[in-house]
């Protein structure tokens, strides 16, 4: 009977170790120095480096070969890259607010309990606060932290300053259903007092009802007349156009009346 019991304990142990360590897990991605991103849960972090499971398979990558963690995508906004150019280490919360800090422990169930080491001191925080963790500059042109630089566009290219403090702006080009248009984008904008973004969008939450729903807040969109919008962000591939009529440049939010700042985009025309 003890014999028996002790085997039950120990089934009813594993089983319940088992469902910790399925819960004690969050979707994320991981980007090497190298490039490389690898869509994996992220369980633990050690003396050996961030314990992670891929496919199912555990697996530990060193935390020397980590440019940053993503559990919100969105590209890093011209401060963070600043930071992490100028050898920061710096943690952008979901709410936009970017702190200088280097993460030193994760642990606990979902959501993760991730502690960041402050010059103000130690803090923690739960995966659901994070967006990304930034640690090095990933490989890249020029440096950039794993997004391709922004590439030069061609010679005769319009370039147009995009005001976040309005949601769309005329570029004056009347464009052809199926013509293909080359963006180049860049800067840096305020789409809250406490809350930058890129041309790829900010990770904060929005109030209401973005134009373009499947990206960030802040982020570059465009459209056709009154037609849909569409994303722009930091794509620099040739984008067939929707339809016929003007082409507008735009900030996916749905207030603008407290955003600041522009970005600069250079329009490129490359027939069809």
């Amino acid at each position: 009977m003890m014999k028996r019991l002790v085997v039950m304990t120990g089934i009813v142990l594993s089983g319940w170790l088992g469902g910790a360590a399925l819960l004690a897990q969050e979707p994320s991605t991981i980007v090497l120095k190298s490039g490389e991103r690898i869509s994996a849960d992220l369980v633990d972090m050690n003396n050996s480096g961030l314990a992670v499971r891929v496919n199912g398979q555990d697996r530990t990558i060193s935390t020397g070969d980590v440019a940053w963690i993503e559990f919100v995508g969105g590209g890093a906004s011209a401060d963070v890259q600043n930071r992490v150019n100028a050898g920061q280490q710096v943690v952008v919360l979901r709410n936009g607010q970017v702190l200088e800090g280097r993460l030193s422990d994760v642990g606990g169930t979902r959501p993760l309990r991730l502690t960041v080491d402050t010059p103000s001191g130690q803090r923690d925080f739960t995966s659901n606060d994070v967006a990304q963790v930034y640690f090095a500059n990933a490989a890249g042109p020029a440096g950039t932290s794993g997004q391709a630089a922004a590439a030069q566009p061609p010679a005769g290219a319009q370039t147009f300053a995009v005001q976040a403090n309005q949601p769309w702006t005329d570029t004056g080009i009347t464009v052809q259903r199926g013509e293909r248009i080359q963006f180049n984008a860049s800067g840096d904008i305020m789409v809250s007092d406490q809350a930058s973004s890129g041309v790829g969008g900010s990770p904060i939450t929005p109030g209401g009802r973005l134009p373009f729903p499947g990206a960030g807040v802040g982020a570059l969109i465009a459209r056709v007349g009154n037609g849909a919008p569409f994303l722009v962000a930091t794509n620099t591939s040739p984008i067939p156009m929707p339809a016929n009529g003007r082409l507008q440049l735009g900030i996916n939010d749905d207030q603008h009346t407290d955003n600041t700042g522009h970005f600069t985009v250079a329009i490129t025309r490359l027939g069809r």
